[in-house]
C-alpha cells in the first residue's frame, strides 16, 4: 500500500493526468493510495445516519470528493450521467449493490425495469470503477464508518436515481462541505 504524504499530492497527480481523464488512469493513479489521515482530517465531517459529500478539489477535468459514510448509511440507486468515476476505500468497508436497467420503447418515460445484479464489498486499499449511464449501483457502509475519495472526471452535476420500483428523477449533486479555496 502506497502512502501519500498528503491530500495536496493526489490532487496534484490527479491534474498532472491531463485535461481529459481516462477512467483507467484514474484507477492506476488511486490504486493503493493511502492518504495521511491529518492532511484527510479537514475534509472529512459526519452526519448521523447518512453519508457527506466533501469537495477536496474540483476543476474542469475532475472533482475529488472525500465521503463519509455513516454506519448504515447508504446512498440511492444511481448512475453517474456522462462522467466517469472511481473511488478508493481509505477506512472500513462499503457494500456496492450492481443494477441493470433496461428503458421502455416509450420516449421521456420516467419508469424502467430495474433489476440487481451483483453485490461486491470493498476494504481498504480497494478501487471500484464507474462509467456514466451505464453503471447503475448503490453504495454503503458496512460494519461501521467508512470513508471513501471520489474521482469524477469531468465533475458531475446532477445523475439519474432510481427508486426500487424504476421510477426515476434527475438529482442535482450538492456538498456538505467546500473548502475556502478550491
Amino acid at each position: 500500500m502506497t502512502t501519500l504524504h498528503g491530500i495536496d499530492d493526489l490532487v496534484v497527480a490527479l491534474r498532472e493526468l491531463g485535461d481529459v481523464l481516462q477512467p483507467v488512469r484514474v484507477a492506476a493513479t488511486l490504486r493503493g493510495v493511502r492518504i495521511d489521515a491529518r492532511t484527510l482530517e479537514q475534509f472529512l465531517t459526519w452526519a448521523p445516519g447518512r453519508y457527506t459529500r466533501n469537495l477536496v478539489a474540483r476543476d474542469g477535468a475532475f472533482e475529488l470528493i472525500a465521503i463519509c459514510w455513516d454506519q448504515d448509511a447508504r446512498s440511492a440507486i444511481h448512475d453517474h450521467a456522462d462522467s466517469d468515476c472511481a473511488f478508493v476505500l481509505q477506512s472500513g468497508a462499503i457494500t456496492c449493490e450492481n443494477y441493470r436497467v433496461a428503458w421502455p420503447d416509450a420516449p421521456g418515460s420516467p419508469r424502467c425495469e430495474l433489476r440487481a445484479t451483483t453485490t461486491r464489498t470493498l476494504r481498504e486499499g480497494e478501487i471500484d470503477m464507474r462509467s456514466g449511464h451505464l453503471s447503475v449501483h448503490r453504495v454503503g457502509a458496512c460494519d461501521g464508518r467508512a470513508v471513501t475519495l471520489h474521482v469524477y472526471a469531468k465533475p458531475i452535476d446532477a445523475c439519474t436515481v432510481f427508486d426500487e420500483d424504476g421510477t426515476t428523477r434527475i438529482m442535482p449533486s450538492r456538498y456538505d462541505t467546500v473548502p475556502a479555496v478550491v
